[in-house]
């Protein structure tokens, strides 16, 4: 009997190691969401903030889109910012400027695209309704 569970245990612990060993070396799982969208410069501009994931030591562009109906115009400009990956999640300020000739962004309801594009050809994005604050 004494032998019988020394031998299952021995078969049982490269099993053990191999569970251990993969979860260590699991790789991030790409992820952005949208934290807060702020009005800069009466109008002129939002201040989008992100949070993300991607590999550790990839570089990472964090890019957001802010798309707002103002009266019959519509409010628009993109923003982005490069970080370096460090495989936990980061926060990132992008400063998004209406488009020249555009009209002003407003507090209000606008639509927010934000979307982390890493390595060669990954990306992870989201889109939602945000509320825009003073």
């Amino acid at each position: 009997m004494r032998h019988s569970r020394l031998f299952i245990l021995l078969l049982s612990l490269p099993l053990f190691l191999f569970v251990g060993a993969t979860s260590v070396g699991a790789a991030t799982v790409p992820s952005v969401d949208i934290v807060s969208a702020t009005l800069v410069a009466k109008g002129a501009g939002v201040q989008v903030v992100l949070t993300g994931s991607c590999d550790a030591g990839e570089s990472g562009v964090f890019s957001a889109t802010v798309t707002q109906a103002v009266g019959n115009q519509i409010a628009q400009g993109t923003g982005d910012v490069v970080l370096t990956c460090t495989g936990e999640t980061q926060e990132a300020t992008i400063l998004v400027t209406a488009n020249v000739g555009g009209a002003r962004f407003h507090v209000g309801d606008a639509l927010v695209s934000a979307s982390i594009v890493f390595g060669c050809c990954s990306s992870v994005s989201t889109a939602e309704v945000v509320r825009i604050v003073k």
